[in-house]
């Protein structure tokens, strides 16, 4: 799929500096290097088996919408090129999300937006719509494209921890999870903006899923020589896939960060599996009398 992700930061954490024995999830700091690729390394949690390479993006400046310059002709080709298979799984997913809730009237964001396609598709639902996508070139795309414009803040931003705080009916987060430097911080941050009782729909990677299972097996028995899909599924490269979830890893943040979950779409047995979570932020709970 087309849509790139949304960066975050952590406050104490610089990509210059970040101490990789410290695990991004649980926060241990006794993870070390497990699988040494050819461009990165993989290092794996003792605590709670999370895997994530050594390798923070380091986060674009924001462009103004204002001087926002036209695609160029190569990339509107590649992008268009690469419209009608996205669309086709986006049209899977907004239906999954029509199941859960009435669209309509709704106001939805949509983070790691990418060519704006899943926003112009919720845009023709009747939903109120805003995305965030901090890629000039697909923010421009999507201007140009479907007339929508993304905003390049990061959902860190004060402009939406404060002004848009538990505002939103729905958000959405496709193919985001594997791309940002700390996800446990992102997902909290986006559910600072989700009213209570308003849903978080996302889609990952999974990480016990056979394909992946297998590469780890071939490491170990090769002693490293054949890692097979490890080398593509972990790359150094800017908004590339920085850390791979389980199912049970993944289940375990959400419900951490204050969501139910109300449906699961997933299977360890296709290969390149992603999981797709459907969440509802619970509803705040009345202080007792006493």
């Amino acid at each position: 799929m087309l849509t790139f992700p949304a960066y975050n930061s952590s406050p104490a954490s610089d990509p210059c500096s970040y101490n990789f024995e410290r695990c991004k999830l649980c926060g241990a700091e006794t993870a070390h290097p497990t699988y040494l690729l050819k461009k990165t390394t993989v290092y794996a949690c003792p605590v709670c088996d999370f895997h994530y390479i050594n390798y923070l993006d380091d986060l674009p400046p924001v462009v103004p919408d204002e001087i926002l310059q036209p695609i160029d002709h190569k990339s509107r080709n590649y992008i268009e090129a690469c419209l009608p298979a996205n669309e086709l799984q986006h049209r899977i997913n907004l239906q999954l999300v029509k199941c859960q809730t009435p669209l309509s009237g709704k106001q939805c964001l949509d983070i790691g937006a990418g060519a704006g396609l899943f926003a112009h598709l919720l845009a023709e639902t009747g939903a109120v719509v805003q995305g965030i996508e901090p890629q000039v070139i697909f923010r421009a795309f999507a201007r140009e494209k479907f007339g929508i414009e993304l905003r390049g803040e990061t959902v860190d931003a004060r402009c939406w921890q404060q002004s848009f705080r538990a505002f939103f009916d729905l958000v959405t987060l496709w193919d985001v999870f594997e791309h940002v430097n700390f996800p446990a911080e992102l997902l909290q941050q986006a559910a600072n903006l989700i009213k209570p009782g308003g849903l978080l729909v996302l889609d990952t990677p999974r990480r016990d899923a056979l394909y992946y299972r297998i590469s780890e097996w071939s490491y170990r028995l090769s002693r490293g020589a054949n890692p097979l899909f490890l080398e593509t599924l972990y790359s150094p490269l800017p908004f590339r896939h920085k850390q791979i979830f389980t199912l049970s890893q993944l289940l375990q943040l959400v419900e951490r960060s204050g969501f139910s979950v109300l449906a699961i779409n997933s299977s360890v047995l296709r290969m390149h599996n992603k999981m797709v979570l459907v969440c509802r932020k619970e509803e705040q709970r009345p202080e007792s009398a006493g």
